[in-house]
């Protein structure tokens, strides 16, 4: 092995003079500063200059494969850069199905070619995290160029998987920003306009969502496309490049505490090895570090936990920069930090990480294939068998199997009818239930078994309160599901198929009275959503009905009757029939509007609804997270026409044209002017519909209706002194007995509400703060906490009483119009699957 030093002169030097190389080719291997026209670091390369140049490496390198494997929503293209001795690529799809097989992801055996370690890295998730991706062309360019003797050496068995830009958008909204901001010289002022990034600031993606917090859920087109690439490496390590604040140095593994407890001693270990590799080269050249804080390996869905649970060393490295960092900043200290220094950093640690993994290549293979194989015949966690039961409805199943497709966890049909015991989800105890074969049954005896059990654990262990993120998740609870977790081994008996006949109407009247539709998912509200934009006027059941004995129609039906829909002619039936069929949607009809059990369809209890025209605020103030997923919502999943407005631009006469108004999370109601404020009263008061998220209306004053906070107990005399004794170095986890720090709670549901409709009596919500409301004297209390709501993840010890019977949805009447109140955010990341009916019956059906 070369001495350290080697590597580092060669980092730290960066010639632009390149060694004669023996091959032709690699002669016209550009470097980046050549290819571009610049230094590094003295200017920002936007997207497209990026693809330019890893074509450019991948046509004059034969080190170097690329691979496009989709685009952004804003139709940027995405793609990695396989990186290796040409013999390896050579023999790409060996090296790929080797590595599968050999962790009993995949069958067959593998061939005679020895282990090869597999490293993945990922670069600028975060838009407006800059760095990285200039990195990533250094990078690859030492990586590629046959001149450089020591990188061709960690290729020989090891391959690089480069993905140069994970968030395409956010990036060159960012670059696009700074660059139509910024004069010949570059203002350090870190107050300055070049460092005060607008709303909503490029760190997310077109529909501003973090994804860095989407590995998981794959809720957004760009990790859909990359986790499906991903899944078919499966890389040994990896690593995601990051920035944060510009008064903090650079961080790199080991991470910080917590760590779940499905992570094994060698992921630790080797965490430690690749840290210490990057200590030597900042030691040298005495740069500031640190390890082991702030980024803790808990919260499945990041860049460095996601690949953790799939048996890999995942890693989060961050540069000081962030939205902040411009291209050069006074920091605190009053050091001038600059764009080259942090495009550096970031290259000797891409690299450095390249360097020790392939010194211990044939360990980190093996140890990659153990915890495999140790995963599918002693899983780690107390429950060994998860089972869905098949009552739930068919579009929770195939949302639910669509999920363990995708991150390839095995499941199967239940064996024929027993009773075990389990531990029952929805009520949270333990007893006896009775499975079979139409129930979905997941053995956590299988090569993906601690993904299983990190994902579906009832209750997360928590070994440290002081984490990054939401402390739980679990699935059943996210998606609404009746599922049993068991502690005993039950194998699957056979493939599991959701049997649902495809929607057909061939045995239907030719024109019937009426069509009935199901109200009880998201895919349902798209089907309405569609209806609406159609013309077709339809109807909700208020209450539940039945033509008979057998069965029973919910409170929401929609009832598409013929009468209403006369503009509609000879097409009502074909567009209904078409719709239904596209969408998959199981229509009924019927051939009378007379009921046995229930309100006749003429009743003025069975309500049409009319298509709502929608405004949603946005602006400085509004958390652009919820924005976003609002937006998503609505544009993407339902495709539900929404007019956004910023509040700084909404005028009085705008109002007049809608019929729902949104207030996204946070404090900016106080930015309307006083005469929009007064105006959103008198249009509620006229019959509008305002939907908030949190407590973001409250700056509205007395315009309309507010919700009352609940304020905390005093402490005692004696409690006070002894907070006031508390140490210096324990108050911050003192202050956590404060806090709920992203935890699901039963919450009892009054379903004979529209707010509620489609939904048992209870939901389990997803609550990321301790702030708790008071009941509405004068409104409906439609979802709310009592005693004993906690279910899973970490509750501080003083906020139980606190929280106990306050609101979390609800609904107010002010003049004609209504207030409603989500106090917990149903549409949280797009992962929190089950609350998106919530906000479709906000949307549609309240005050209808």
């Amino acid at each position: 092995m070369k001495a350290p030093i080697t590597l580092l002169t060669l980092l730290l030097t960066f010639t632009l003079t390149l060694t004669l190389a023996s091959d032709a080719d690699a002669q016209s291997v550009s470097s980046p500063e050549e290819f571009l026209g610049y230094a590094m670091g003295d200017r920002l390369t936007p997207h497209h200059r990026v693809m330019d140049y890893m074509e450019h490496v991948a046509t004059y390198s034969d080190r170097v494969e690329l691979e496009y494997y989709g685009e952004s929503y804003g139709g940027r293209e995405l793609l990695v850069a396989y990186v290796s001795t040409a013999e390896n690529l050579e023999r790409l799809e060996e090296i790929r199905t080797n590595n599968l097989r050999r962790a009993g992801l995949a069958e067959g055996e593998p061939t005679d070619l020895g282990n090869k370690a597999i490293v993945w890295l990922s670069y600028n998730v975060h838009g407006n995290e800059i760095s990285s991706t200039e990195a990533a062309m250094f990078t690859i360019y030492e990586l590629a160029r046959h001149d450089n003797a020591e990188t061709a050496a960690y290729l020989e068995n090891t391959l690089v998987i480069i993905d140069p830009l994970l968030n395409p958008d956010g990036r060159d909204r960012y670059v696009n920003w700074f660059h139509s901001i910024a004069g010949r010289n570059y203002d350090p002022f870190p107050n300055s306009r070049e460092h005060n990034e607008p709303w909503p600031n490029a760190r997310t993606n077109h529909y501003q969502f973090d994804l860095n917090r989407d590995w998981a859920w794959q809720t957004q087109i760009e990790t859909q496309q990359r986790l499906a690439l991903y899944h078919q490496w499966m890389p040994h390590i990896h690593a995601d490049f990051h920035e944060m604040g510009i008064d903090s140095p650079y961080y790199f593994a080991p991470a910080a505490e917590p760590f779940h407890e499905v992570i094994t001693d060698w992921q630790r270990e080797f965490q430690t090895t690749i840290g210490e590799n990057h200590v030597r080269y900042f030691d040298q050249n005495f740069r500031l570090y640190y390890t082991r804080e702030v980024f803790d390996l808990f919260y499945p869905s990041y860049g460095d936990t996601y690949p953790t649970y799939n048996g890999a060393i995942g890693m989060t490295y961050e540069q000081a920069g962030n939205t902040r960092g411009g291209l050069t900043v006074i920091t605190a200290e009053g050091d001038t930090l600059t764009f080259e220094r942090r495009v550096l950093n970031q290259h000797i640690v891409g690299l450095s990480t390249v360097e020790v993994t392939a010194q211990h290549y044939e360990r980190v293979a093996e140890e990659f294939y153990r915890f495999f194989s140790e995963s599918a015949s002693n899983p780690y966690a107390p429950y060994k068998t998860y089972v869905i039961s098949g009552n739930n409805s068919r579009d929770k199943m195939e949302l639910l199997t669509s999920y363990l497709d995708a991150w390839d966890i095995q499941y199967g049909s239940a064996p024929a009818r027993r009773s075990v015991s389990a531990l029952d989800y929805q009520s949270g105890q333990s007893r006896n239930v009775s499975i079979s074969g139409d129930d979905l049954l997941i053995s956590a005896f299988q090569p993906k078994s601690a993904l299983l059990n990190v994902l579906f654990e009832p209750q997360t262990t928590i070994v440290d309160s002081l984490t990054y993120d939401i402390t739980a998740w679990a699935v059943p609870y996210a998606m609404g599901l009746e599922a049993y977790a068991i502690e005993s081994r039950i194998n699957p008996e056979g493939s599991w198929m959701n049997a649902t006949a495809p929607v057909s109407f061939d045995d239907a009247p030719e024109q019937p009275y009426a069509y009935l539709a199901k109200w009880d998912s998201k895919q349902d509200a798209f089907f309405l959503s569609q209806l609406l934009q159609h013309n077709i006027r339809v109807r909700i059941a208020s209450q539940p009905f039945s033509f008979d004995d057998d069965t029973i129609y919910e409170r929401g039906t929609l009832i598409i009757t013929r009468r209403g829909n006369e503009h509609l002619g000879d097409r009502f039936d074909e567009i209904i029939r078409d719709l239904a069929i596209e969408l998959d949607r199981p229509v009924e009809t019927t051939e009378t509007g007379f009921v046995v059990t229930g309100q006749d369809f003429g009743s003025g209890g069975v309500s049409a609804i009319r298509a709502p025209r929608v405004a949603l605020i946005a602006g400085p103030g509004v958390n652009p997270n919820n924005f976003g997923e609002i937006w998503h919502f609505l544009d993407r999943q339902i495709e539900y026409p929404v007019s956004i407005f910023e509040h700084s631009g909404l005028r009085a006469s705008d109002l007049e044209h809608f019929d729902v108004l949104i207030f996204p999370e946070g404090g900016y109601a106080h930015n309307f002017s006083n005469g929009v404020q007064d105006e959103i009263g008198r249009w509620v008061r006229n019959g509008g519909r305002l939907i908030t998220f949190g407590n973001s209306a409250s700056g509205l004053g007395d315009s309309i209706p507010s919700l009352n906070q609940r304020s905390r107990d005093e402490l005692s005399d004696d409690e006070k002194r002894e907070r006031a004794l508390i140490r210096v170095e324990d108050r911050r986890r003192d202050s956590a007995s404060d806090l709920i720090t992203g935890s699901i709670y039963y919450v009892h549901l009054d379903n004979s509400h529209p707010l509620a409709f489609g939904y048992p009596d209870f939901y389990y919500t997803l609550r990321r703060g301790s702030t708790a409301y008071e009941y509405l004297e004068n409104g409906f209390n439609v979802g709310t906490l009592r005693e004993g709501a906690h279910r899973a993840g970490f509750e501080g010890s003083r906020v139980k009483d606190h929280i106990n019977n306050s609101l979390v949805f609800g609904v107010q009447r002010h003049g004609s119009g209504q207030v409603i109140y989500l106090n917990d955010n149903p549409l949280f990341r797009a992962f929190w699957h089950n609350g998106a009916l919530m906000f479709a019956n906000a949307l549609f059906f309240v005050g209808q």
